[in-house]
C-alpha cells in the first residue's frame, strides 16, 4: 500500500500504510552473522515510528541508508495524541529570548529530581539545535508557540519563551489539516520516505543479533529479527547501528507492576496498546544496564475510563486530568484528605499517587483517589458525560453515569457511598473552603502556581448541594525508565561498557526529560527528539559501524 500524507483523522498522527515485503531467506540460522543471513540491510535500522522517525529524517540527511520498522499498521506513535509540541532549551528559537546553556542547564538539573545524570543534560543540550535543523532541513517550519509552556515558572532557569516547539500551519511541505500531535506526525510521516528512508508497518521486531569475542565483555549489536504482517521472519543487518525508539511499557502488566512507583490500573495509559516494553525487552535481552526504572510521565484519569480502555483495548479518556483542578472540587485520599496540587500538571500531581498509607490495612491511599465537587462546579461543567465527550480518546459513550458518579445531598452520605469517613470528609472541605474564602491555599498553593498555557484559576467553596464523587487512579502518558545510555545514546552493558551498534531514544530509553521531572510543553518529544539526533551524529561519525561481514 502507498504511503500518503492525508490519511490523519480527529488529529492524529497516524499515517496509514501497509507492510512492504522482504523476501526471507529459508534457513538461516538466528545467530548467523555471514551475508546470506540477511534479508535486506541498511546503514541505520530504526526501530518505532512515533520518535524514531525524527532519527530516521536525520539519518537519511546525513547520507545514511535507513529502514524504519513499525509494528503497528500506521506511524506517529504516541505523538498522535499530543498537543504536537517538542520541548527545546537552548536552540536559536529560546536564544533570542535570552535562553543560554547555562540557563538551561540550571533548569535540567532541578528535572533530575536528585538523579544527577549529567551526562544526559549535555547529551540533550548538545542536540536540540540538530532537531530544529532536521526539520528545516526537510522544509517543515517549526516554530516556537507563542507563549511560555514552561511548567515549573518558579524554578531557576525555567520561566522562558521559544522552547515549546511545534510544526505551523504554513509549512508547505505538508498537509497542514490536523492539529496538535496530528500535524507534527503528518510533517514526519511524510518527510521521512521523502529523504530516501524505507519504512515498513506491519513489522515486528522481536529481537536484536549480536556478537561478541569475549562471553564476559558486551555484545555488539549486527541488526535486527521481525516478523511481517503475514508472521514471516526477516532478518535486517544494520551495517552502522540499530536504534530502538519502541515507546515505553504502559501496557505490560508485568513490567508496571513489578516497575513502577505509582500504582497505574491496565488501561491507564493514554498511548497505543501496543506500547508493551519491545525495547526494553529486546535491551534487557543483550545485557543493558537500566535506568529510571520506577518513574513515569503520569496522566490523572477516572478509574472508570481506565477499567473501560482496558476492557476494549483502546487507549483511556483524560476527561479525568482535565476536571481534577475544577474550581468547586477537590481530590482527597482514603483518609479523607487532601493530598496534591490539585491544579498541578499532570506528572507532577500523578507522582503523589504513590503515598503508602501506613496503618493496619497497609495499602495505597491514593489507589483509588476521590474527585469531589457540588454542584456548582457539576453544572459549570455540564458534568462528567459531557467533559468525557469533550476530551475522550476515544468517548466511552456507552459507559453510563450511573455507574461511576457517586451523588448526595449531604457530604456525610456521599462519604458514605464511597467508603471514606464522612466526619473528616466534611472537614476537609470545611478547611479548604475557608482557604477559599481567604484567597490562599496554605497546604498545596492551589491557585498560585502557573503551568504550560494553564492560568491558575482562584479558590472556590464546595458549599451547594448536591455533591458528587468519582474515584481517580494515577494514569500514564508514558513511562520512562528503560536502557540507560550515554550522551551519544549509546545503551550502556551492565560491564559498563556501550553495545556497539545499539541506540535508545524516547520513552524505551532511560532518559526522561531528561529525569524524571517534565519540563514543558512537549516534555517527552523534544528530549526524544534530542537524543535521536545524538545517535544519528554518533553513527555518521563512524562510531557505530558493524564488524559483521
Amino acid at each position: 500500500m502507498e504511503l500518503t500524507r492525508r490519511n490523519f483523522i480527529a488529529g492524529a498522527a497516524a499515517l496509514a500504510g501497509g507492510a512492504v515485503g522482504l523476501g526471507a531467506l529459508a534457513g538461516c540460522s538466528s545467530n548467523e552473522a555471514s551475508s546470506d543471513a540477511w534479508d535486506e540491510e541498511a546503514d541505520v535500522v530504526v526501530v518505532g515510528g512515533g520518535t524514531g522517525q525524527l532519527a530516521a529524517l536525520a539519518a537519511a540527511q546525513a547520507g545514511l541508508s535507513v529502514i524504519l520498522v513499525e509494528k503497528r499498521e500506521m506511524v506517529g506513535g504516541a505523538m498522535a495524541f499530543s498537543g504536537g509540541c517538542a520541548w527545546l532549551a537552548n536552540t536559536e528559537f529560546s536564544q533570542a529570548e535570552g535562553d543560554s546553556n547555562e540557563v538551561a542547564k540550571e533548569y535540567l538539573e532541578r528535572l533530575q529530581m536528585g538523579m544527577g545524570n549529567e551526562e544526559h543534560i549535555e547529551g540533550y543540550l548538545a542536540n536540540t539545535q540538530g532537531v530544529v535543523d532536521a526539520f528545516k532541513n526537510a522544509g517543515i517550519n517549526l516554530q516556537p508557540i507563542d507563549r511560555d509552556g514552561t511548567y515549573h515558572q518558579t524554578w531557576s532557569g525555567g520561566a522562558m519563551l521559544g522552547r515549546s516547539c511545534q510544526v505551523v500551519e504554513d509549512s508547505s511541505a505538508i498537509d497542514t489539516s490536523a492539529g496538535g500531535g496530528g500535524r507534527l506526525g503528518a510533517a514526519l510521516a511524510t518527510a521521512v520516505p521523502e529523504a530516501g528512508a524505507t519504512v515498513l508497518t506491519k513489522t515486528a521486531a522481536t529481537r536484536l543479533v549480536t556478537q561478541r569475542d569475549d562471553p564476559d565483555a558486551a555484545p555488539q549489536v549486527l541488526g535486527i529479527v521481525a516478523e511481517d504482517s503475514k508472521g514471516s521472519e526477516i532478518r535486517i543487518k544494520a551495517n552502522k547501528g540499530v536504534i530502538l525508539a519502541t515507546g515505553g511499557f504502559e501496557w505490560n502488566d508485568d513490567y508496571v507492576k513489578n516497575y513502577l512507583r505509582v500504582p497505574v490500573p491496565r488501561g491507564a495509559a493514554l498511548s497505543w496498546p501496543g506500547n508493551t516494553g519491545d525495547g526494553l525487552t529486546m535491551a534487557q535481552s543483550v545485557g543493558a544496564k537500566l535506568n529510571l526504572m520506577a518513574h513515569s510521565y503520569g496522566m490523572t484519569c477516572f478509574t472508570a475510563h481506565a477499567e473501560y480502555a482496558a476492557a476494549h483495548d483502546q487507549m483511556m479518556s483524560i476527561a479525568g486530568n482535565m476536571i481534577m483542578g475544577a474550581s468547586g472540587s477537590i481530590v482527597v485520599d482514603k483518609t479523607a484528605r487532601r493530598f496534591c496540587r490539585e491544579d498541578a500538571d499532570y506528572v507532577s500531581k500523578t507522582n503523589c499517587f504513590g503515598g503508602y498509607l501506613n496503618r493496619a490495612d497497609e495499602e495505597y491511599a491514593a489507589n483509588p483517589a476521590w474527585w469531589i465537587c457540588d454542584d456548582t462546579c457539576y453544572t459549570e461543567n455540564k458534568g462528567v458525560t459531557a467533559l468525557t465527550k469533550e476530551f475522550g480518546y476515544p468517548v466511552p459513550e456507552d459507559l453510563s453515569e450511573d455507574e461511576y458518579v457517586f451523588k448526595a445531598e449531604t457530604l456525610e452520605e456521599l462519604a458514605d457511598l464511597i467508603g471514606l469517613d464522612g466526619a473528616q470528609l466534611s472537614k476537609t472541605v470545611a478547611e479548604f473552603n475557608e482557604m477559599a474564602s481567604n484567597g490562599t491555599d496554605t497546604l498545596f498553593q492551589r491557585g498560585e502556581l502557573y503551568w504550560g498555557g494553564n492560568e491558575p484559576k482562584g479558590l472556590q467553596a464546595l458549599n451547594t448541594p448536591p455533591y458528587y464523587a468519582v474515584a481517580m487512579s494515577a494514569g500514564l502518558v508514558g513511562t520512562i525508565g528503560g536502557p540507560l545510555v550515554n550522551s551519544n545514546a549509546q545503551v550502556i552493558h551492565i560491564s559498563g561498557d556501550p553495545i556497539k551498534g545499539l541506540y535508545a531514544m524516547g520513552n524505551c530509553a532511560g532518559v526522561g526529560a531528561p529525569g524524571p521531572s517534565y519540563g514543558g510543553e512537549g516534555g517527552t518529544i523534544g528530549p526524544a527528539f534530542a537524543f535521536g539526533i545524538a545517535a544519528v551524529n554518533h553513527i555518521a561519525n563512524g562510531a557505530g559501524e558493524s564488524d559483521a561481514q
